[in-house]
């Protein structure tokens, strides 16, 4: 027995020693499951991962949760609709530590920059047998999406780390670059995917003229951070491919089309109109849109990923009552909003004071009118809801015979115009969700052309800057600009006018350097019981948001220095 204890572990301690000089019987290879060794073999498994990708970049819309959309609220557009200090009601409360602060930060680092470098990491391997248009693609979204993400941190957080390579090992020493060399980056990876992407791709996939027209946002970007005008060249020559078609068969729509042009509306409300976003349904405006549509590939599959754009931007209309005291219910075509999104009369009555019968003040594109609807209610059912201003200024509900009733309407939550692209079917075809399976458009023909306006006004060339304004102005039918109409405060409000809700505003505001002067101006307080307003608390600091306090402790081996102005 002894003897074969022995016999037993010399073996053993043979085994080990010879395989111990080999470094790959250590190398693990987990052939079970989706591991980067396993999967990144062929097309279908990098495609995998670019599925993960857009999956990913989809979720930029929930990222704040189901109550916080951060791109757009505390702006000059919106304000948070409730009487408490949240949603940069108080900007005193966006520090290092605040949520929103650290979730966008982990989304781009930890969710979008990661699949990206593992993506672009042995994509050129000739040993991969993949063929190359199958490559070249994948590349470019790779690309595409590793640019769109920096260029968002760059319009967020300013200068940020810029991560090449895939991480393998804990590393602690990480520095930041500046914003100018972020965006340098973003720029790198936008025209090489432009070169690589298809010209026509499946709904929802990125084409080639999408990387254009990012391009021809970070050239701006880079134009202003490096008081260089050459780049203002390069945004325009970008932004000309795609409205000359160089980088696809996109266009601005000027007549209406599918099954929505059926009922009354205009060629504006089409654009937006339920099962019409994506251009394989005609649509040829919309070069990406987030996919939400049930029963489709990369659509929505649950409640927390579904468009949440009316529980954003709907106010919680279902609060009123009728003088008879009943309540209005959540309804088919309207959702169920809860009033945080809550817009400001800039974006409710001022831009529209240049052209009120501009197209995209319509009421096929703005619902300014509300009726009570519920059937308990035979006096008021289907009648819409009167409204008149008591002695104290309030607004208040009135009855049939124009009677000022005690129902006090409030104006910031439940009762304001909103902007009817947020309407689609209920996820689920439940009201009370606030979630729609309507596609989300993310960028459009109409935004090309403000960016090329953009750039010539940059230039100094105001005469085609208004050409390309008017373009735009031209389809909603509104009254045309001469040059000398042309500023930035102009461009911004005209991008209010067509890309409310699309947009992310804040970046938006960032980028050009406008956020603190815009949000003071327009988003001020509507009355002391709703307590601070984004307008008095914002601070100059504020231009950019606060790199989160766990990746500076967490940085041991380098400075990581936090934005000016956030302790």
């Amino acid at each position: 027995m002894k003897s074969r204890y022995i016999s037993f572990f010399l073996t053993a301690w043979l085994l080990g020693f010879a395989t111990s000089c080999k470094e790959s019987y250590l190398e693990e290879i987990p052939l079970d499951r989706f591991s980067p060794e396993n999967l990144l073999t062929n097309a279908a498994g990098y495609d995998a991962v670019v599925v993960a990708l857009y999956e990913g970049a989809r979720r930029e819309h929930t990222v704040g949760s189901n109550n916080f959309e951060y791109m757009t609220v505390g702006t000059d557009q919106t304000q948070w609709g409730r009487n408490d200090s949240r949603g940069n009601k108080d900007y005193s409360l966006l520090n290092s530590n605040l949520d929103a602060a650290i979730l966008y930060w982990d989304w781009a680092f930890k969710e979008m920059i990661v699949k990206a470098n593992l993506i672009l990491e042995n994509i050129d391997d000739p040993n991969l047998k993949i063929e190359e248009q199958a490559r070249n693609n994948i590349k470019g979204q790779a690309l595409f999406f590793r640019g769109y993400t920096y260029n968002f941190l760059a319009n967020i957080y300013g200068g940020v780390p810029i991560v090449k390579d895939r991480i393998i090992d804990p590393k602690f020493d990480f520095t930041r670059s500046t914003r100018a060399e972020v965006l340098e980056f973003a720029a790198q990876d936008l025209e090489t995917a432009s070169q690589l992407l298809k010209l026509d791709v499946k709904d929802g996939r990125i084409p080639r003229a999408a990387a254009f027209h990012l391009l021809s946002e970070v050239y701006i970007s880079l134009g202003m951070e490096k008081k260089d005008p050459s780049f203002y060249d390069k945004s325009i020559a970008a932004a000309s491919k795609v409205i000359n078609k160089e980088a696809g068969d996109y266009a601005l729509m000027t007549q209406r089309f599918g099954p929505a042009s059926a009922r009354p509306g205009d060629v504006f409300s089409d654009i937006f109109a339920d099962g019409q976003i994506n251009k394989s349904s005609g649509n040829k405006e919309v070069m990406w849109a987030w996919q939400f549509e049930n029963f489709t590939p990369g659509g929505s599959t649950s409640a927390t990923l579904a468009n949440n754009s009316i529980r954003y931007w709907g106010p919680e209309y279902d609060k009123i009552k009728s003088p008879n005291g009943s309540a209005n219910l959540p309804s088919d075509s309207l959702g169920r909003g809860i009033g945080v999104n809550s817009p400001t009369n800039y974006a409710k009555y001022d831009i529209w004071k240049l052209d009120p019968n501009d197209m995209r003040n319509s009421g096929y594109n703005i619902r300014r009118t509300y009726y009570y609807n519920n059937p308990a209610d035979k006096q008021y059912y289907g009648k819409p809801i009167l409204t008149k201003r008591g002695a104290d200024g309030v607004l208040y509900s009135t009855k049939s015979d124009g009677t000022i009733t005690n129902i006090r309407l409030d104006t910031l939550r439940e009762y304001y115009p909103y902007f009817r692209k947020i309407e689609g079917t209920p996820f689920g075809n439940n009201n009370l969700s606030g979630n729609s399976v309507k596609d989300f458009s993310r960028m459009r023909v109409a935004e090309t052309y403000l960016l090329r306006a953009e750039a010539y006004l940059r230039k100094g060339d105001r005469t085609m800057a208004a050409a390309d304004i008017n373009v735009v102005r031209a389809r909603a039918k509104a009254k045309l600009i001469t040059a000398g109409d042309v500023s930035e405060d102009f461009i911004l409000d005209e991008r209010s006018r067509e890309l409310i809700v699309e947009e992310p505003r804040l970046r938006t505001l960032i980028r050009m350097g406008r956020l603190v002067d815009r949000v003071r101006k327009y988003n001020s307080a509507p009355s002391v019981a709703n307590g601070p307003s984004s307008g008095a608390t914002i601070q100059d600091f504020n231009r950019y948001w606060p790199i989160p306090q766990k990746v500076i402790d967490a940085n041991v081996g380098a400075n990581f220095e936090q934005n000016p102005g956030y302790p």
